[in-house]
């Protein structure tokens, strides 16, 4: 009678084993897709009231998203683009923008991988910044968030192709470093800002051409990753 309680506990074991991959497979399939849109010519009626003076070093405001990554969010890059921008320009300058939050906490936030012909948008356990079309005009760009409960399990990135881009702040057109930069914020767990007084903080939920005060953090936008990830 002992034997055969033992083995019906090893055949239990080895069932509960083996339907674990499936479990876990079943667990990522239960994702939950958030898609954050970066809109242009601010507030609806014209409503922006902008503060005279940038307050982006003493303004410590900040709005966390419910999830953010729990390990290194490794992304790659599809250069593609109808604009003249090089491969090597476009994977520096996205580079640059998640250098500039990973500067401010200890913590691994982002790690560059390599290029990629993939597209952003579809889930398919790839991480993948591109320009493409996108269905709404008046979206600069679009931050795809797949997430399980509190953690992120995989983002996307796509520049509206509807919109001329600069990589050197050229008025008239939008600027690559500064919308990634926003961006990225949204991967890092930060979510869009809208309140006049936040309008020189890099999450601030709009932008326009020519604007590049986004490419560097505020005191709010530092303190809003510290608050996932830690100090630097």
């Amino acid at each position: 009678m002992r034997n055969r309680l033992f083995a019906v506990c090893i055949i239990a074991l080895l069932a509960v084993a083996s339907a674990m991959p499936i479990l876990a497979s079943a667990r990522q399939d239960e994702a939950q897709l958030t898609i954050i849109e970066l809109k242009v010519n601010g507030k609806p009626g014209g409503g922006n009231v902008i503060p005279p003076e940038d307050n982006g070093d003493t303004n410590s405001h900040y709005s966390l998203l419910r999830f953010h990554w729990f390990s290194t969010a490794k992304f790659w890059v599809n250069p593609t683009n109808n604009y003249g921008f090089g491969e090597t320009q476009v994977v520096s300058m996205v580079q640059k923008a998640t250098y500039t939050w990973d500067v401010e906490t200890k913590a691994d936030v982002f790690s560059y991988q390599d290029t990629t012909s993939r597209t952003a948008g579809t889930k398919d356990d790839f991480n993948v910044v591109d320009w493409g079309t996108y269905s709404s005009a008046n979206v600069i760009a679009v931050t795809y968030i797949w997430s399980v409960g509190r953690q992120i399990v995989e983002t996307d990135l796509r520049m509206n192709t509807r919109w001329s881009w600069s990589l050197s702040g050229e008025s008239g057109k939008m600027d690559t470093q500064n919308i990634l930069t926003h961006e990225f914020g949204h991967w890092a767990g930060l979510n869009d800002l809208y309140k006049n007084a936040d309008y020189w903080l890099t999450m601030y939920g709009y932008s326009n051409y020519g604007i590049t005060y986004q490419r560097t953090l505020g005191s709010g936008d530092i303190n809003g990753l510290q608050a996932f990830y830690g100090p630097a």
